[in-house]
């Protein structure tokens, strides 16, 4: 679980303004975490907590022991169990350094950027979300991360093995939403055509305070799939790091 899971490595709108943070991470309890993460994010404009938040679950995952080595989809498999060790893992690590990954992974986005073509992005995407449904999520709270459950059936002629989705995090009783990102999601084992799985994805705590009520609603919306080659079938624009950058030559058809 704007954001693996918590959001993972995606195309960013950066702040052109460099910010000096100060302090570090604390994990030295749960509360400790939560309350040195806010005091960093507290000093950032909005565009640049996006930074900061694809920093720090890039962060999160590799320094998690198991993820040692892996690559691409393979190391987004770590990310829950990743960010459920944040405050182990993430003990002492200052806030500069967390934002001088989120401005390194921004940067390989963009130069990843496709120029614009004449493939009709646009109706590929309405194919592939009346393809590809989301039904059933959940706002759930874990030990350290707040995060949604849900099942997502491909009726696709052919295996997805990632899914790009958008989320939108709202009260029913408010105009204004309490969060809005976007999370890419490893499928171990892919979904074939016509299969429904049940998959999960942890929000970071900087993209969801986790103050956020419980009550409040997940709306999510297909953003992108990854064919079996793990190639984007949309790509609208830019890419995923570890991901091949070239489109998918699958399409969709209705």
């Amino acid at each position: 679980m704007r954001r693996y899971l918590l959001s993972l490595p995606i195309l960013l709108a950066l702040s052109s303004t460099a910010v000096a943070l100060t302090g570090t991470v604390d994990g030295s309890s749960k509360e400790a975490y939560e309350k040195s993460l806010k005091a960093m994010a507290d000093q950032l404009s909005q565009a640049d907590k996006e930074v900061f938040s694809k920093g720090l679950i890039n962060l999160m995952i590799t320094r998690y022991p198991p993820a040692a080595g892996a690559q691409g989809l393979m190391l987004m498999q770590f990310m829950p169990a990743a960010i459920e060790a944040g405050p182990i893992n993430m003990n002492g690590v200052a806030a500069d350094e967390i934002m001088a990954r989120g401005r390194e992974i921004a940067g390989k986005n963009q130069a990843e950027n496709t120029p614009v073509s004449t493939v009709d992005t646009n109706g590929i995407l309405a194919c592939v979300q009346k393809k590809v449904t989301i039904t059933s999520p959940t706002f759930e709270k874990g030990d350290y991360s707040l995060g949604s459950r849900f099942k997502v059936t491909n009726n696709l002629p052919y295996a997805i093995a990632g899914i790009w989705i958008d989320y939108k995090i709202k009260s029913e009783n408010r105009t204004v939403s309490w969060a809005e990102d976007d999370v890419v999601l490893a499928i171990s084992g892919g979904i074939e055509p016509g299969e429904s799985r049940e998959l999960s994805a942890s929000f970071s705590s900087v993209s969801v305070p986790r103050d956020t009520p419980l009550s409040a609603k997940v709306t999510l919306t297909v953003r992108d799939v990854a064919d079996p080659d793990k190639k984007l079938v949309v790509k609208a624009a830019g890419g995923v790091s570890g991901w091949p950058q070239e489109r998918s030559s699958n399409g969709c058809q209705l």
